[in-house]
């Protein structure tokens, strides 16, 4: 009989006959069962077995490489928003301060022009207010 071809139906009858004898009925059925008709040159051997792992451990290691290229690109990016986010950070501080000095300016002006209208007001009052107290008591001395 070739190696290409599977075990016939007459091989295998006689196999379960021999299996029963040494292992029993039911023991003998499982274990004819369990080997369907294959081709030789259809098992896998060790090698090719081995052969298939490295096969899928290049493949793994390519697409595994692809996705380590793409999470440092995506790294990138998110350095370079980290970046800007930081000059934005840095020029609205900077923006923050000059309001701030320009506000202290602008209270310490109004500030000035308020005491400046007070002293007017006040000086406008005493101005006011001599002329009429003379002519209050000029007409009750009189």
């Amino acid at each position: 009989m070739p190696a290409s071809e599977p075990i016939g139906e007459e091989r295998r009858v006689v196999l379960i006959n021999r299996l029963s004898e040494v292992l029993g009925k039911e023991e003998a059925r499982t274990l004819m069962e369990s080997l369907p008709p294959v081709y030789w040159h259809d098992l896998a051997t060790k090698d090719d077995v081995r052969a298939g792992e490295d096969r899928l451990r290049t493949e793994m290691n390519s697409k595994f490489s692809k996705v380590h290229a793409e999470f440092a690109k995506v790294h990138a990016e998110f350095a370079k928003v980290y970046a800007e986010f930081a000059n934005i950070r840095t020029e609205m501080t900077a923006e923050f301060k000059t309001l701030r000095a320009e506000n202290k300016e602008f209270q310490g002006e109004i500030a000035l022009q308020l005491a400046k209208q007070m002293r007017t007001t006040v000086f406008t009052l005493i101005g006011l207010a001599v002329p009429i107290l003379g002519t209050i008591l000029a007409v009750g001395l009189a």
